[in-house]
């Protein structure tokens, strides 16, 4: 059984390096290591060789200008691997590789899902981090949608929903899990396999990065899938600017709304108030209300766009153009 691990890159020049080295560090060394880039303009291409020129792994980069599904898939073709175990620039536990392709080999799954831990160096820092991923204790195995920063699954599966959809910039990986799950496919949840990464670092690249995860969504489609917070968001807004509007009828209402928010509030930054992370609560509760309107805009412009749902390219048609 051939193993691959993939990876599609694109101006990392400053995280690349330890990307690289956790890599090496894997206790089960895959038969293979493709890294496509999607068209870097730093020096990304040149760790890329360097690397190659010397380390001991069969690595192997190759050029592929493009969103991160095209990324994907041209590796996949690449690897030519009966499991592939996809990842992106973070920090792979040393045991990742043998943890996330194991059930495979078992015969247990034909996707397997790890996890992932954020790897942060300030408190502000592991505020953004907490306010943008699910903490373990949220997830349900059964229906649990991996990031394509850590998950494993079969060539077969891949081949069988036509691989990652390249029509969708982002959310690309929520898409493809969610066809993995309507082919119905095995998944396990592994959450020993563990990759630690960096959450964006400032206000301003959490609502850039959430606007366009949410106009993805809102070309896909993407509402009430995927364990997706929109109806949510939407349902809370929408609620609040009733309780405004009748408010002019009858004061009590306003009354509702400051109680409302406040609740809404806390429940939004209750990872950070569970962390005892005192000092950061007014910057948290700015990276909530950036989150929120990121989605809120985001997924309207998306779906205003609309026509792209996901439904990809073959990889088999791709290949024979």
């Amino acid at each position: 059984m051939r193993r691959a691990i993939i990876a599609t890159v694109r101006n990392e020049e400053s995280r690349l390096d330890e990307f690289l080295s956790s890599l090496e560090r894997q206790t089960v060394r895959p038969d293979v290591v493709i890294v496509t880039d999607g068209g870097s303009t730093d020096g990304t291409p040149q760790l890329l060789e360097a690397f190659a020129q010397r380390t001991a792994l069969p690595f192997r980069w190759e050029s592929a200008p493009g969103n991160r599904s095209l990324g994907r898939n041209t590796a996949i073709r690449l690897a030519d691997a009966d499991v592939i175990a996809s990842t992106d620039v973070s920090v792979l536990d040393s045991m990742w590789f043998e943890r996330i392709v194991g059930p495979i080999e078992r015969g247990e799954a034909d996707v397997v899902a790890g996890w992932y831990e954020l790897l942060v160096e300030s408190r502000r820092e592991k505020a953004i981090g907490l306010l943008t991923q699910y903490s373990i204790d949220q997830i349900r195995p059964d229906t649990f949608l991996p990031s394509s920063r850590s998950v494993a699954f079969t060539m077969a599966a891949w081949q069988r929903v036509g691989g990652y959809p390249e029509d969708l910039d982002t959310t690309e990986d929520t898409v493809f899990d969610l066809r993995l799950r309507e082919a119905g496919l095995r998944f396990t949840f592994e959450p020993r396999a563990i990759v630690r990464w960096r959450p964006a670092a400032s206000l301003g690249a959490v609502y850039r990065m959430y606007r366009q995860f949410a106009e993805s969504d809102g070309q896909a489609r993407i509402f009430l899938m995927g364990g997706s917070q929109y109806c949510l968001v939407y349902g809370a807004y929408a609620i609040g600017l009733g309780l405004l509007f009748a408010g002019n009828l009858w004061w009590p209402y306003w009354i509702l709304l400051i109680l409302g928010a406040a609740a809404y509030i806390i429940f939004r930054i209750r990872k950070v108030l569970r962390e005892g992370l005192w000092t950061q609560i007014p910057y948290a509760i700015a990276v909530g209300f950036a989150l929120d309107a990121a989605m809120l805009a985001g997924y309207f412009r998306g779906f205003l766009r609309g026509g792209k749902r996901g439904r990809g390219t073959s990889p088999q048609a791709r290949s024979n153009r």
